[in-house]
């Protein structure tokens, strides 16, 4: 389990630094792109990735035994 809120800290601050400075390599991806048109703007899809990477990393935190 220790390993598991290990990955889950990490992948939420990945997630925040994504969310927060939107770096060209990561936010010009396919996949980001055709998200955003899901969300219905750029702007949609970065609150998601914040909330989400908050989540993410408040689980991992409260798991770590």
């Amino acid at each position: 389990m220790e390993i598991f809120s290990i990955f889950l800290i990490v992948y939420g601050v990945f997630c925040i630094f994504i969310g927060l400075l939107k770096p060209p390599f990561v936010w010009n991806m396919k996949k980001l792109q055709i998200m955003q048109k899901m969300f219905g703007g750029a702007r949609n899809l970065q609150i998601f990735i914040l909330v989400w990477g908050i989540v993410v990393l408040v689980i991992g935190i409260l798991i770590k035994p």
